[in-house]
């Protein structure tokens, strides 16, 4: 009996096992491990949810104490979400899983303390924690980047702490921290990868000109102050740095498509593979157009009304572009990397604002190769940027733009530890810059306008305690152009009472040195009668004006264009009426009217000779300037020299905290003071001219005009033009000693010691593991420095910051990994300012808006994801710069996919 049982349950176990046999057969295994991403270590009970089509749960478990787990799963492919407290939900899509095979995978954890204090390069040109830096640095990280849809880097940035943005257009935006922005704004240092990403020649940044994709970017560090300690010259106004994913560490390929509002289509693509065990190498591209926001300006109206070319205010609204890049990565030893990449982006059509008038973009191209190594401390790279304008030109005169510049750039950088106290960092900069315009922008200065700049630093971390630092650094730069060599000293003491906890007081001294344009620019920006308007850089020497011509006024001299000794000879700036007023008026009706018109005829006899009726009133001449901001002329009281251009120098006091309290809440406070001394102001029209007085003028005119208007020959609306025509062009202009001629000179000049302070405040709170909040709030002390005291920022001696006095924003942040959900908001707020920026001048009103943000992975389609991103989502129509569009709202929809 007990024998027949036995074989019974052995025949039933061999029934159960054959049956089961197939089942087993016919499932996969995914075998992973949960690690903690900054130092790899496993994490033991993270709970870990397999989810499957529909995003539906496939099974569930906890990691061991090696931070394993194993699941066995029907064919198919998966994602697989860890929760642990104290972290940051991680997800990882894609696992496909095959019969009887076992796929490995490995799910790294962000700690809330890493993403309250994340690693950061540059701050001090190498990695430390950003609690740990003696600056204020803020991260953007590639989970932020890679959920939104943007269609530039600035995009990223306007909510942050201290950073000022102007937007101007679709892509367009001018950008700087803590104030001093302007059109055509270089203020700001921006690198992608350590390389200078800014327009060669010109300085610009152009931000819709950066190849790179959303794809590529790793992160961006925003630098809020001065950093020229280590970067040297033009990062008095900090430093934005994206920084780019390597090839070796994030293969695969990703792809998106986005449309939206005003006819928008971006594409984007990246595609990364190994070469090996060793190397890497990764293509990307995007394509972008829309139609953007209108704007006209009355200058360009009128001067293309009034000359004979076409291309004069012909704007292109349709903006478009495309790029592409290229980077092979090496990793020859387990300390270091070599790297090559190469970059291409054509700006197809964008109208993009300059100190003289927009510019449209017509095939503008940027292009760049780059090399770099490194191996422990050691850190070399070389790169050459390249600019080449197409058939691009400026609106408001038809002058094409010529730029075929480059930049040149070799930098070493070394580093070693002195016992466990004393750190050191040094390095050499060198570079060459080469403008090549054609004569379209530096002119008369074309043969000789190259810029060799060199410098070397040293910069020190000593640990006084474990929890006081010294951090000191001096750099001394050579600029060719200028007189004397540049120091830029630093000096920080961090306090850190507790983990997370840094108090810190810190001095800066920066500099940015004058730029192509400060130096060498030479165009005609527009036309006053047989007048040009010329802008012109500072020459070696500086720009004088003589007082050798007895009996003008001051004894100044002067050039006409009617003169009949001719335009080029000096004569004293006085008009007597008998000698100028019968030519004067000749030619101005005649420009102003057309040789041919009828009219010709009656106005010429009925206004020549002032004087020769009695008691009329004689039009006399006085000494004037033409104002930027009305477009007319303005009494005037004599030039004054314009000496060297210096660069600026700023010193820059700062205290500050930075921590994390309770784990959960990221508190960033400083307040700052900064006295900048021989700042570059923007252009200004620094050539007074001669005119006739416009109440005299319109007296005499509507006197002799008077019959002729009861009459009904000429209109009161006629005679109007025709004394605004009269009083409206020069008699002569008073010229510089280096530039002599009819022109009306605008150029730059060095202004006195500019003092301010302000204060950047800023929260990032991790409420749960899904829920963040954030804020920032930045106030500057003043928005103009009114050096006339005349209660307004118009005047050409005045310096606006271009910028609000008070800013911030408020956003909240819900990010669900199991449901593949994130829900974003955010609110940004701006005082007015006024704004003083080259031809722009006026005042900009307050404004708020709200941005919106969903992204959600498709379950049914691993890998895939839509987002939908919407800012100034109740589309508060406002203008952030003179002679810009108004902004209105902007929905845009993507759809991506990874694999």
């Amino acid at each position: 009996m007990r024998a027949l049982l036995d074989r019974l349950l052995l025949s039933a176990g061999a029934v159960v096992f054959l049956a089961g046999a197939p089942v087993a057969a016919q499932q996969g295994t995914v075998a992973g491990q949960v690690v903690d991403i900054e130092t790899g270590q496993p994490l033991t009970s993270a709970q870990v949810q397999v989810l499957g089509a529909g995003d539906q749960q496939a099974g569930g478990l906890l990691s061991d104490a090696q931070g394993r787990f194993r699941v066995q799963l029907a064919p198919g492919t998966y994602s697989v979400v860890a929760t642990l407290v104290g972290y940051r939900q991680a997800r990882v899509d894609g696992i496909s899983v095959s019969a009887g095979e076992t796929t490995e995978v490995q799910i790294d954890m962000t700690s809330t303390a890493l993403e309250l204090n994340p690693i950061v390069v540059t701050a001090g040109r190498r990695e430390e924690k950003a609690l740990e830096s003696p600056s204020t640095i803020v991260t953007i990280s590639s989970e932020r980047i890679q959920e939104r849809v943007a269609l530039s880097p600035v995009d990223h940035v306007k909510a942050l702490p201290g950073v000022d943005v102007n937007q101007t257009g679709l892509t367009q935006s001018n950008v700087v921290t803590r104030g001093f922005n302007n059109v055509f704004s270089g203020a700001l240092l921006v690198m992608t990868d350590n390389r200078y990403a800014s327009v060669p020649s010109l300085r610009f940044n152009a931000y819709n000109m950066i190849p790179t994709t959303q794809f590529d970017v790793d992160r961006m560090e925003v630098l809020l102050g001065p950093a020229a300690a280590l970067y040297g010259p033009n990062s008095a106004d900090g430093v934005l740095h994206i920084i780019t994913t390597s090839p070796i560490d994030d293969p695969g390929t990703k792809v998106a498509v986005t449309t939206g509002e005003r006819s928008l289509f971006q594409s984007q693509f990246r595609t990364a593979f190994p070469l090996g065990d060793n190397a890497g190498i990764k293509f990307s591209g995007q394509y972008m157009k829309g139609r953007d926001w209108e704007y006209f300006d009355p200058v360009e109206i009128e001067q293309r009304e009034a000359g004979d070319n076409d291309l004069i205010g012909r704007r292109d609204f349709d903006a478009e572009r495309y790029g592409g890049e290229l980077r092979l990565d090496f990793r020859p030893w387990d300390d270091g990397e070599v790297i090559f990449n190469a970059g291409y982006n054509n700006l197809g059509s964008s109208i993009e604002l300059t100190g003289v008038g927009a510019g449209q973009a017509d095939g503008w191209g940027y292009s760049y190769f780059q090399g770099r190594m490194a191996k422990g401390r050691l850190f070399a790279q070389a790169f050459l940027n390249r600019s080449d304008a197409g058939d691009s030109f400026l609106l408001r005169t038809g002058q094409p733009i010529i730029d075929e510049s480059t930049m040149m750039v070799g930098q070493i950088q070394h580093g070693f530890t002195v016992g466990e106290s004393q750190d050191f960092t040094y390095g050499v900069d060198l570079q060459r810059t080469e403008p090549k315009t054609g004569g379209s922008i530096t002119g008369r200065n074309e043969d000789d306008d190259i810029i060799n700049e060199a410098g070397g630093y040293v910069h020190s971390n000593t640990a006084l305690s474990d929890k006081v630092d010294f951090v000191a650094a001096l750099r001394v730069d050579y600029h060719n152009r200028l007189e004397d060599l540049v120091f830029s000293p630093r000096a920080a003491v961090v306090f850190k009472p507790a983990e997370n906890q840094n108090f810190r007081v810190t001095f800066n001294r920066a500099f940015s040195t004058p730029t192509t344009n400060n130096l060498f620019l030479d165009l005609v920006a527009a036309n006053i009668g047989p007048y040009s308007v010329r802008t012109l850089g500072v020459p070696e020497d500086g720009l004088t004006f003589s007082d050798t011509c007895t009996g003008g006024i001051q004894d100044l001299c002067m050039y006409s264009a009617f003169n009949p000794g001719g335009p080029t000879q000096a004569i004293p700036a006085v008009a007597p009426t008998a000698a100028y007023w019968n030519p004067f008026l000749q030619g101005v009706l005649a420009a102003s009217l057309g040789e041919t018109n009828p009219l010709l005829g009656v106005l010429v006899p009925a206004l020549s000779n002032p004087g020769a009726v009695p008691g009329e009133t004689v039009p006399t001449s006085g000494l004037v300037r033409f104002n930027q901001e009305s477009s007319t002329f303005v009494p005037d009281n004599g030039p004054q020299d314009i000496q060297r251009i210096k660069p600026t120098i700023s010193n820059t006091f700062e205290v500050g905290y930075k921590g994390v309290i309770g784990g959960r809440l990221l508190v960033a406070a400083d307040v700052y003071s900064n006295r900048l001394r021989d700042f570059v102001g923007p252009l200004r029209t620094e050539t007074p001219t001669v005119n006739w007085n416009a109440a005299e003028v319109q007296a005499f005119v509507l006197g002799r005009l008077g019959p002729a208007i009861q009459g009904g020959q000429i209109t009161q609306q006629q005679a109007g033009d025709i004394v605004r025509a009269l009083a409206g062009v020069p008699i002569g202009t008073v010229a510089p000693d280096q530039a002599p001629g009819t022109d009306l000179i605008l150029t730059y000049r060095n202004f006195g010691d500019v003092d301010l302070w302000g204060a950047d405040l800023s929260f990032q709170f991790l409420a749960t593991d899904r829920l963040s909040l954030t804020g920032s709030y930045a106030h500057v002390s003043d928005e103009c420095i009114d050096f006339n005291e005349d209660g307004s920022c118009s005047s050409a001696n005045d310096i606006a910051l271009n910028a609000p006095a008070n800013k911030g924003s408020l956003g909240a942040r819900w990010d669900d990994r199991i449901l593949g959900l994130t829900l974003e908001g955010r609110v940004r707020f701006s005082d007015g300012f006024p704004m003083n920026s080259g031809v722009y001048i006026g005042d900009i009103p307050s404004f708020s808006v709200l941005d919106a943000n969903v992204s959600y992975q498709l379950p049914w389609a691993p890998g895939a994801s839509v987002t939908l991103t919407g800012t100034n989502l109740f589309d508060n129509v406002h203008r952030e710069s003179i002679g810009a569009p108004e902004i209105g709202r902007l929905l845009m929809v993507r759809l991506a996919y990874e694999f």
